[in-house]
This record gives C-alpha cells, structure tokens and sequence, in this order.
C-alpha cells in the first residue's frame, strides 16, 4: 500500500481589508527561519505542536503573494476562501536517516 508523502502548509492572509499588515502561519521550521531573519513580528507559536504565525508588512497584495513564494520556493495556490493563499512544502529529509549500518 502507498504512503502518502507528509508536507508542510503555509498560510497568508490579510489581517484587516485596505491595511497591508498579513499574517503568515506556517509549520515548517526551515520557512520560520527564513521569516524570523526578516522584519517580522512572532504573534503566536505553538508550545505543543510546531507552527507559528508571523505579522509582516507589504505594500500590496500581489508583493505579499510573492514574497511567501519567495520565503517557501514553491507554488502559492488560493484556497476556497476567499483571501487565503497557501504554499505546500516538502520536510527536510536526510539519506542518511535511512541507511541502516551492517557490520
């Protein structure tokens, strides 16, 4: 049987209509990172579980569209609601996690 292949989401949107603060919540620890070493706020993260959401500022819809494809590097898809935009990324694995060691 096949194993579907675990990704990770991120999420923007915008906070208030005509005001260019977006909200970017992601649970990937590569795109955290990348969004921490910009000028961004930590609004929330979690203490159980790995995401966080992150308050940024960009000056119109389309630049914010492209600065999260930008911080993921993949394809940025509209969701069925309205004014959210979401990025699939894979997780980070190593060969060598895999390799088994005979001696």
């Amino acid at each position: 049987m096949a194993q579907r292949i675990k990704h990770h989401a991120t999420y923007l949107w915008q906070e208030v209509q005509r005001i260019p603060v977006y909200r970017i919540q992601t649970t990937d620890h590569r795109i955290a990172r990348k969004i921490k070493k910009r000028k961004s706020r930590l609004c929330v993260y979690g203490v159980n579980a790995p995401f966080w959401v992150f308050q940024l500022k960009y000056s119109s819809p389309k630049k914010a569209i492209l600065g999260l494809g930008n911080i993921t590097g993949a394809s940025v898809k509209e969701t069925a609601d309205s004014g959210i935009w979401v990025a699939y990324t894979l997780p980070y694995t190593d060969i060598q996690k895999d390799v088994r060691v005979q001696l």
